[in-house]
């Protein structure tokens, strides 16, 4: 992982709550409120994560993303229960600075996650989605890695799979990656 050259404490510091981040999420309010509602997290992921408390928790995101919408709504559910870990949201378009800190190869994507001690050094980064979500997405969906030739409908039916298949099973590899960032031995 790089040194950044920018100060993630300042932005964590100025970042929003989940609440005011739902307060201003729009149309997709509701859609991240049902996901954070409806994760069920197990009490070896609740231990996992009270295991490595305090934590600070950074997210960078956008509500009009469908990653965001389920990651940051699962992100957040789980701080929520975790004592002494503790999430701020950041959008990525007025943080551009701060986003380039965390590019994906030369991708803006997101959403970010990264995890933090009391002190500010970096844990652990994350972005975007699950690796088999890619697979999924790029391997069959898209290939080519654009959704412009789908239609409304199309694109309905992809974001109805999409959900399905996150809250079967993507949500569980998604934690499983988190944890795998966390469970460094210098911790």
């Amino acid at each position: 992982m790089s040194e950044s050259t920018v100060d993630p404490a300042s932005y964590y510091n100025n970042g929003m709550s989940w609440e005011e981040f739902l307060a201003a999420a729009g149309d997709n309010a509701g859609r991240m409120e049902t996901f954070f509602d409806e994760f069920d997290f197990d009490e070896d992921t609740l231990a996992f994560f009270n295991g490595r408390t305090p934590l600070q928790v950074l997210a960078i995101a956008e509500p009009w993303c469908p990653d965001v919408v389920q990651n940051v709504a699962v992100i957040a559910r789980i701080s929520d229960e975790v004592p002494g870990m503790e999430l701020s949201i950041v959008t990525r378009d007025g943080n551009p600075e701060l986003m380039n800190e965390y590019l994906t190869g030369d991708k803006r994507r997101i959403p970010v996650i990264a995890f933090f001690d009391m002190t500010f050094r970096e844990l652990g980064r994350w972005a975007g989605r699950c690796a088999s979500a890619d697979e999924w997405i790029f391997g069959e969906v898209a290939p080519d890695r654009s959704f412009d030739g789908f239609d409304e409908e199309k694109l309905r039916a992809f974001h109805e799979e999409y959900d399905r298949r996150f809250r079967d099973t993507y949500v569980r590899e998604t934690i499983a990656e988190w944890q795998r960032l966390l469970s460094d031995e210098d911790m």
